[in-house]
């Protein structure tokens, strides 16, 4: 072992010469005074840097982890080492003393020099010393007596190894300081044995703390997850039941945990076979008996190699809640925000809300693009079943076989629920009605007289309530008697009729749509239109054959194309203008709509409102005549003449 005389013959010739022997020209102690002489003084001694107010708190509070685990073993150390003279101190991996144990003399010296809790043992500032070569190397180190740089700490030895996290990240050194005179060589096995030490608590704490993270996340997932759980070992013996099948199955945890599966749960055959045999089953619907009572679930269920099972319960509503949200519509009118203000279509709203207060289905019709679908969005938010899903169905594109069978849903592979499950507790909105299928009308019927459905490959009844709202632009009546469409099915869907007249019958209906679509115009562009009363007026008496979507098709295309953000006479299409200006020279051609109408209106007069001699003289039946009267809304306009 070197002396201290040693030492200060080295340290006052590298002073000298700035240079030291072959043997000592490697060393981390040399490499350090090399660096030493170009930041500080060897002879004046300047206290270290000190931490304190929010940067200390800071610190303390960034490393408690470590000094928690440190304190117990720096105790135990001092301890072993009884009553010596020693200083043992834990910094940070910045060489910041974060605590410190030891002898009252010594721990006073340090302060004297200001070496304390808080302050920094940094190489610029105090010289070469065991803590900044150990930061420095990672490695454990000693600097016995005139090793250390600065005069000041030629007394002293001290020995420092480093600390690691779990990662294998410095998270600190463990030092030891002692008088130069009482140093053993021992002091560094030691200093480096509690560095371990303190490096093995880390880990254990932090994995201790994964441990209950991960416990904690495993239980949160336990209870907030939808699907219910169910555990048990190679012996048949319940190991785990979650919230969500207690609710499910309408059982107590604390009551079957520890209990034979099969004696708390009876599965079907198909099951029981996938149990025995080890398979795996993905999202089946099946029916389990518990107590007595049957519930139906779907069930996944997961072997492990242990001889655990895993079965997870799927609830079919929560199931059927988000196919919901993926397939239904977003009904987005109410009565209130219809885009209509004229007088017919009021009364239409009026007839509306009384039908909606019989809970009978409701058929709307109409011309194309005349507005169905959004009174239908409208009835459905001002219902009973507002809360539920707005599924909307077209008739037209449910033909082939394959679009039936998913109309009516399956239970084969992972099954799929009808459009009549999904419309469970909300509305089902058939449009073109007339072009349903002859098998999807038969189920519709018997839907309607029993409010039970069952899906294409099965005998199982599924209970379903929903409102029915139908519409069509044909006389479905033709339909009923080429025997295209069930007489039966029909009334059912008919006891409640309403009728939307075309647009240009209905010319504030026309000026209020062309106002709104202006107003939607200028909010999105940020601009003020306004149009000519005589462009309004043209627009006004347009025919509007396609009704509202071409109304909204050309009136966006006209404040696209404007000239100016007045729209006058002359930004009106030419089509448009002319068919105004022929409509006041010519005579008018009726269509067949309106001469059934006024031939309807002329028997009235002629018979005084004697339905069987208006039907024997117009040649239809009186069943027919009653239909087209409300229809078209004539019983108000008759009673007139």
């Amino acid at each position: 072992m070197h002396t201290i005389k040693d030492s200060k013959t080295k340290w006052a010739f590298f002073q000298k010469h700035h240079w030291v022997s072959p043997e000592f020209s490697r060393t981390p102690v040399l490499e350090s005074w090399e660096r030493c002489i170009k930041q500080c003084s060897p002879y004046t001694w300047s206290k270290p840097h000190i931490a304190s107010g929010f940067t200390f708190s800071s610190l303390m509070k960034r490393n408690e982890y470590l000094i928690e685990c440190a304190t117990t073993v720096l105790e135990d150390t001092y301890d072993m080492l009884g009553d010596e003279e020693v200083l043992l101190i834990i910094t940070d991996s910045n060489g910041c003393i974060l605590s410190a144990v030891g002898h009252n003399s010594m721990r006073q010296e340090m302060q004297g020099l200001g070496i304390k809790q808080g302050c920094f043992l940094s190489e610029g500032k105090i010289g070469t010393h065991a803590v900044s070569l150990c930061v420095n190397t990672h490695t454990p180190c000693e600097v016995f007596a005139a090793e250390h740089f600065n005069c000041h700490l030629h007394p002293y030895a001290s020995v420092a190894a480093p600390i690691f996290d779990q990662l294998g990240k410095l998270r600190g050194t463990a030092c030891l300081i002692q008088r130069a005179t009482h140093y053993k060589k021992e002091r560094l096995i030691i200093i480096a044995s509690s560095a371990k030490e303190i490096s093995l608590q880390i880990h254990i704490q932090s994995e201790q703390e994964n441990i209950n993270r991960l416990t904690c996340a495993h239980n949160a997932t336990l209870e907030c997850m939808d699907d219910g759980l169910l555990a048990w070992d190679e012996e048949n013996r319940i190991t785990m039941v979650n919230h969500q099948s207690e609710r499910l199955l309408n059982i107590k945890a604390s009551q079957v945990l520890d209990k034979e599966i099969f004696s708390v749960l009876r599965f079907p055959p198909n099951v029981l076979n996938s149990i025995e045999s080890g398979a795996t089953i993905n999202r089946k619907l099946t029916t389990v008996e518990v107590r007595g009572e049957f519930v139906e679930a779907i069930i996944t269920l997961r072997p492990l190699k242990d001889g655990t099972h895993l079965l997870f319960l799927h609830p079919i509503d929560k199931i059927r809640e988000l196919a919901q949200q993926q397939i239904g519509g977003s009904a987005r009118y109410t009565f209130s925000t219809l885009p209509v203000i004229s007088r017919k279509m009021k009364h239409v709203i009026t007839l509306a809300k009384r039908a909606i207060k019989s809970k009978s289905p409701i058929l709307i019709t109409g011309d194309e693009g005349v507005g169905k679908a959004t009174l239908a969005m409208a009835i459905h938010n001002e219902s009973a079943y507002k809360e539920g899903p707005f599924i909307t169905l077209n008739c037209r594109s449910i033909n082939t076989e394959q679009l039936v069978k998913e109309t009516l849903g399956y239970d084969e592979g992972q099954g799929m629920p009808s459009k009549f499950e999904l419309a469970h507790g909300g509305t089902l909105f058939l449009e073109k009605v007339e072009h349903l299928s002859p098998d999807l009308q038969a189920v519709l019927l018997k839907l309607l007289k029993t409010r039970l459905t069952s899906r294409s490959d099965s005998l199982r009844l599924i209970p379903v309530d929903f409102q029915l709202i139908t519409s069509t632009a044909s006389d479905i009546s033709e339909y009923v008697t080429q025997r295209s469409f069930g007489r039966q099915l029909y009334y059912e869907i008919s006891s409640n009729e309403l009728h939307i007249l075309p647009l240009r019958k209905r010319k504030e209906d026309i000026e209020y749509l062309v106002q709104q679509l202006i107003s939607h115009y200028e909010r999105r562009h940020n601009v003020t239109i306004s149009i000519e009363p005589a462009a309004l007026e043209a627009l006004m008496n347009f025919r509007w054959s396609g009704n509202n979507s071409e109304l909204r098709n050309r009136t966006e295309r006209l404040l696209l194309n404007r000239r100016s953000n007045l729209i006058k006479l002359s930004d009106i299409p030419e089509d448009i203008k002319l068919n105004t200006h022929q409509a006041t020279k010519h005579h008018p051609v009726y269509t067949l709509e309106e001469a059934e109408k006024r031939a309807i209106i002329h028997a009235w007069n002629l018979y005084d409102g004697k339905m069987s001699e208006m039907a024997k003289a117009l040649q239809i039946g009186r069943t027919t005549l009653w239909r087209k009267v409300n229809k078209f809304g004539l019983l108000e306009q008759m009673k007139q003449y």
